[in-house]
């Protein structure tokens, strides 16, 4: 699964879509890359969706992931959209942390992502203020 999904191939494709976003994570005290943010805008009408935000296990709890969604909410409002969506695994603990930055559950679903690979998420969202 993760071969395909993070494959070169894939996030090339990604990068040659207008829509399509990636940010490198960057702790500017010590010069190191601590992730990455992968959001798509106008994924749907007004809304944008986050993709994908990781972090090295080291950077957790350091405020680099909340720093992280400020700028989606940025970006977001910047493009006009007014709403950020995501999906999350049921047995993630990431679901916590989009709770205590706004984000709420407002479906859920188990998604074929292909070779036999079931995504069993949580559809959350995140209404962006202007």
């Amino acid at each position: 699964m993760l071969s395909t999904m993070y494959s070169a191939e894939e996030i090339g494709s990604h990068l040659q879509q207008p829509n399509y976003h990636y940010y490198l994570i960057q702790d500017d005290a010590h010069g190191s890359y601590e992730g990455f943010i992968g959001y798509e805008n106008s994924y749907e009408e007004n809304t944008t969706k986050l993709h994908r935000i990781y972090l090295v296990p080291e950077s957790k709890g350091k405020g680099f992931g909340k720093d992280a969604l400020l700028f989606l909410n940025e970006k977001t409002a910047k493009y006009g959209d007014k709403r950020i969506v995501l999906n999350v695994n049921k047995n993630n603990s990431a679901r916590n942390f989009y709770e205590s930055q706004g984000y709420k559950v407002y479906d859920e679903g188990v998604f074929d992502i292909g070779n036999g690979f079931f995504m069993d998420d949580f559809l959350m969202e995140y209404i962006v203020e202007n």
